[in-house]
């Protein structure tokens, strides 16, 4: 077995069928899986295309003889599954679009497999197969079908009309297993070296893989899962894209990725501009609390304490006053996710403690404050979502002590006015689990900005240009089992 680049992880992967992307079953697959103790670690959609080896060859590695894991039996519903719907067209006549995910952890290999679960005819809810996945076999000698058949005959019997009716070919056994895995380190090792070996003649952005649909007006949205969504061991990220999947659309691509300082700061570049306009009110409610603590404050110097009302009232000693009990108590600089940052908090009381005359200003006083600072506050906020989504300092480029998850999943999303209508759910979305303008779970490309160039700086599969290499599988997957 090839060397691995670290001794104390394992990978392990997990492949969602086509009927389950079909019936819009990702999202619960992914949480489920989530609740394992292991991190997604690269992402990817896959489709073989016609006279790939990608489906005989995943097959090999299963096939054992020896049966030493899985039994023949099992082994042959696999291969005939497989077989019938890896390829273009499929049994049963929908895309062949696939999602792998590479997970890793110290036992990924073990916590993956009993998370996905065994193929078996007992109903379960502990695992992917027994919520997701179906296998039902009728013997069809047994008294038991006999008697079920003679019933259904009977209640038919009764109705005229329907006895004219010919009903499909009855089935004896049908299987769907949700999703499939490697359930040995060696089985494991040959399918992610055969999704490395595929992953841009079958993988990436697999649009042409929706057949009997006409695509060519689809719009295709980048949906980005942030990284404080991956910082804990929790369904949410799956949650999130079952969000997503009420829209109808069909996912057409995948990607893990960490974002560098520069490539973020291209990425959030044009949000500076929304940043001048949208923030200037979280400057103009700081102001007007800064200027109504200095009230109180002076109130209770000149009732409790017996102060000149003049002095107490006089913004230039009422206003630095503030700052000192703000900054006794606590860091206000540092600024949490959605306050004022500390460039600009230091402005706004510099600005107040020099042109207030009086702590009752007019209105259009706070106004033309949040517009003098606007462009310090803009480019504070963007330097603050530079530090969350990257881990690094947005000047030196320094990887943060200590610093959180900054892994991010990418999902292309394509459909009929997809932009606007994956845009719409991001709105209601972070309704339900956005807690400031930081920390809101995801990111939808905006038609009104620029998608395309969204695409192109992350190197995504259906970015004009070429997608980024070496893609997330084949980085994980070299990194972890060698070149070759």
């Amino acid at each position: 077995m090839a060397s691995r680049s670290a001794q104390h992880a394992e990978l392990a992967y997990a492949l969602i069928t086509p009927y389950s992307l079909h019936k819009s079953r990702t999202g619960g697959i992914l949480a489920r899986l989530l609740w394992a103790n292991v991190r997604i670690v690269a992402a990817r959609m896959y489709a073989p295309r016609p006279g790939s080896n990608l489906t005989r060859e995943y097959c090999d590695a299963i096939y054992d003889p020896r049966e030493r894991h899985i039994p023949l039996r099992y082994q042959k519903m696999l291969i005939e599954y497989i077989t019938q719907n890896f390829a273009r067209p499929n049994a049963r006549g929908i895309s062949n679009r696939m999602m792998l995910l590479v997970l890793r952890g110290p036992n990924a290999q073990r916590d993956v497999t009993e998370a996905v679960g065994h193929v078996s005819q007992a109903v379960r809810g502990d695992h992917v197969r027994g919520t997701f996945g179906d296998f039902f076999s009728e013997e069809t000698a047994s008294a038991a079908v006999h008697e079920v058949h003679r019933r259904s005959s009977e209640a038919l019997s009764r109705y005229l009309e329907l006895q004219k009716i010919e009903s499909p070919p009855r089935r004896d056994c049908f299987f769907e297993p949700a999703v499939l895995t490697g359930v040995t380190p060696e089985m494991t090792e040959a399918h992610l070296k055969l999704f490395r070996t595929c992953a841009y003649t079958d993988g990436g952005f697999v649009l042409d893989a929706i057949e009997g649909i006409d695509t060519s007006s689809f719009e295709t949205s980048m949906v980005i899962l942030k990284p404080e969504s991956f910082r804990h061991r929790n369904p949410l990220p799956g949650n999130l894209v079952d969000f997503f999947a009420r829209t109808g659309m069909y996912i057409t691509g995948a990607k893990m990725m960490h974002m560098s300082r520069e490539r973020a700061s291209a990425f959030y570049s044009l949000k500076v501009p929304q940043f001048r306009e949208q923030l200037k009110g979280m400057v103009e409610r700081k102001a007007r609390d800064i200027v109504e603590k200095a009230r109180q404050m002076a109130r209770v110097a000149v009732e409790i304490l017996g102060a000149d009302p003049k002095e107490a009232f006089d913004p230039k000693r009422a206003i630095p006053a503030v700052k000192e009990a703000e900054y006794l108590f606590r860091r206000p600089e540092q600024g949490e996710p959605g306050e004022v940052k500390g460039p600009v908090l230091k402005e706004i009381f510099r600005i107040l403690a020099e042109r207030l005359d009086s702590l009752e200003p007019d209105e259009s006083f706070y106004a033309e404050l949040a517009e003098d600072l606007k462009e310090v506050n803009a480019q504070a906020e963007f330097n603050e979502l530079i530090r969350y989504i990257s881990g690094e300092d947005p000047e030196t480029g320094r990887p943060l002590q200590d610093g959180p998850e900054t892994l991010c999943l990418a999902l292309l999303y394509s459909g009929a006015n997809g932009l606007k209508v994956i845009r719409t759910r991001l709105k209601e979305l972070r309704e339900i689990y956005g807690r400031n303008i930081l920390q809101n779970r995801a990111h939808a490309s905006d038609p009104e900005e620029d998608p395309v160039r969204e695409m192109e700086i992350l190197g995504m599969p259906s970015a004009p240009g070429g997608e980024t290499r070496p893609c997330d599988v084949e980085r994980v997957v070299s990194e972890f089992y060698g070149p070759g």
